[in-house]
């Protein structure tokens, strides 16, 4: 049955890209506290099994990790379908504190998961996952060893045997390494 433009215009409502989840869970963060940074964003992989999930950038679920610099504060924001449905303070007592290298400044990434999925299916030999890791999969994090923001684009090999990540540096939209 095709889509009319009333239900093409709700899926785009329910389905962001890691850079509209980061923006939509930002100010729960902050509320909770204002020094929190980003330390993480990752979908979750709760959609039904389909044939395009993921595969125009977007996805309807996401976590997003936020931390306070210098402690061991931790929140998590979760996005269901367009929406904050969740947040939590999972700070543990007695862990080392998060460095500040760790943590992602929004400024740094100048790319977005629909440009770089785009990139990464260019490159070729990545697949979406069909059962379990469904469609593409993205996750932005910080290498603390390189001091790069990095967004993964993450789906199958050919013969869905196993995963196959794409690392893209966030802030200049560079392939860096393909697993």
């Amino acid at each position: 049955m095709p889509q009319t433009s009333a239900s093409k215009a709700e899926k785009t409502k329910t389905e962001l890209s890691i850079l509209e989840a980061v923006k939509l869970a930002y100010p729960s963060a902050l509320k909770w506290n204002k020094n929190a940074q980003l330390y993480q964003a990752i979908n979750i992989d709760l959609d039904k099994p389909g044939k395009s999930i993921g595969s125009n950038g977007k996805r309807k679920y996401w976590n997003v990790k936020f931390v306070v610099p210098d402690t061991n504060k931790t929140f998590l924001v979760t996005i269901h379908e367009g929406k904050v449905d969740q947040t939590n303070d999972f700070t543990v007592k007695n862990t080392d504190p998060f460095p500040k290298q760790e943590l992602i400044r929004l400024s740094d990434v100048k790319y977005d998961s629909p440009q770089l999925l785009k990139k990464a299916l260019e490159k070729g030999g990545i697949h979406p996952g069909k059962d379990w890791a469904k469609g593409y999969n993205f996750m932005l994090t910080k290498d603390p060893e390189t001091n790069i923001t990095l967004m993964l684009v993450i789906g199958w090999n050919s013969e869905y045997k196993k995963m196959v990540s794409v690392y893209f540096n966030a802030t200049n939209g560079k392939l860096l390494l393909s697993k």
